[in-house]
């Protein structure tokens, strides 16, 4: 049965953006769209004729069952109700897996990659990648990948993107010429069905860089990263200290890696200005400490007042040797997921329109830190966490807006936070 004729079947008809995904034969096919472009009923769709013409065994699978579902139960409501094909076997396993077999022997499976061991011992002749974007490239090219070599099975790759991650370089192949592959990327607008209403009010509402993501279908850069607030035009400002200012410092300790240590104050409307920043690979702990004693002495100079250092609470080693130089510190509040919260929350703008962080133009590690910070890919059920790397001026500040939030200094001195 040709796809046409299917489709004229199953009462389906594709606008102009999926009929071109339907009309390629590519093995391997990448659908990067925006939010309700179909791309969940296109990729049904397509894997439904392959199901029809003889026995095979294909998989639907989401980085959790909940995002595998709609293309399955498209195709099983197609299948079942719209072709009247009888179920010869329907199972639900303990883990809540589902799977159906059809008269014709024609098996379809809906699967979580939550446990990606699981998904190992099969020969497959087709698989789906249900938004895909949030799967790990781990749970693909370990798990899930080889089972398509034995029956030469196609794949199908349908997701709304998630920043620059392993997805894009999917789709980057099917741009390329490359033999059995094939890319598209459409917009939510692509679609004739969703009102023009509703795409200008997302507009107005969203962020730049996830509306272009999340409806333009554009790999961004702002989804996946840990700090999204943060954009460049608006945090980062001129704030030097005025005199009577009580600063505080922030401290990561690295040899390898950069130590670094950031400056910050709060102003007089308790906003969070980050005004400077030492970042070195390779110094000792007395190297580090007669710098940051000669920075404090410039500051003392403008009557600038020196408050706590709060350094990584894991380094009692470090601690102890930057105490003997001469700059004395406690111990960081080191809860990483309510820290980054914290700092989230004072880069959000104010009732004025102005945020509640800033970041001086010299702290230039720091500000490269923020962009490139990202998470992790979901490898699990747990709660993802940043990479590990390109953190260590963040770490920095993290300790030292935890610091400020304790009100320490403030207490002392009788300064408003």
């Amino acid at each position: 049965m040709t796809g046409s004729v299917l489709f004229e079947r199953l009462g389906y008809e594709p606008h102009q953006g999926q009929l071109r995904f339907h009309a390629s034969d590519a093995r391997f096919k990448v659908l990067i769209a925006g939010a309700r472009f179909g791309k969940s009923l296109a990729a049904s769709h397509d894997v439904l004729r392959d199901m029809l013409g003889r026995e095979t065994r294909g998989w639907f699978v989401g980085p959790t069952l909940a995002l595998a579902r709609p293309e399955y139960d498209y195709l099983v409501l197609d299948a079942r109700r719209r072709l009247g094909l009888a179920a010869a076997r329907e199972f639900r396993s303990a883990q809540g897996h589902r799977g159906l077999t059809l008269v014709n022997g024609a098996e379809v499976h809906c699967l979580s990659a939550l446990q990606p061991q699981g998904l190992l011992g099969r020969e497959i002749d087709w698989l789906v990648l249900c938004e895909a974007a949030h799967l790990s490239r781990d749970a693909y090219e370990r798990f899930l990948r080889g089972r398509l070599v034995s029956r030469q099975g196609r794949l199908v790759v349908a997701t709304t993107p998630r920043g620059h991650n392993w997805i894009e370089e999917l789709y980057q192949r099917g741009l390329k010429a490359r033999p059995a592959w094939n890319s598209f990327r459409y917009a939510t607008w692509d679609n004739p069905r969703v009102l023009p209403a509703e795409i200008e009010e997302a507009r107005r509402t969203l962020p730049g860089p996830v509306f272009d993501e999340q409806f333009g279908g554009a790999f961004t850069g702002a989804s996946g990263r840990v700090y999204p607030e943060f954009e460049p035009a608006r945090h980062v400002l001129a704030c030097d200290p005025p005199a009577g200012a009580v600063c505080l410092r922030g401290i990561d300790f690295g040899f390898t890696r950069p130590f670094a240590c950031v400056w910050l104050y709060a102003d007089h409307d308790g906003r969070i200005c980050v005004f400077d920043e030492y970042y070195r690979a390779g110094g000792t702990a007395l190297d580090h400490a007669r710098e940051i004693l000669r920075r404090d002495e410039a500051l003392a100079a403008r009557d600038i007042l020196r408050g706590t250092s709060f350094a990584d609470p894991a380094a009692r080693a470090e601690r102890e040797a930057l105490a003997q130089g001469g700059v004395p510190n406690q111990p960081a509040e080191n809860a990483l997921l309510p820290g980054i919260s914290r700092v989230r929350q004072a880069l959000l703008p104010r009732a004025d329109g102005r945020p509640g962080l800033t970041v001086h133009p010299r702290c230039v590690n720091l500000i490269r830190e923020f962009e490139g910070y990202v998470y992790e890919e979901i490898r699990g059920a747990g709660e993802p966490l940043p990479v590990k790397g390109n953190d260590h001026a963040l770490d920095a500040l993290r300790y030292g807006v935890m610091g400020l939030c304790s009100r320490a200094d403030w207490r002392k001195f009788g300064l408003l936070w």
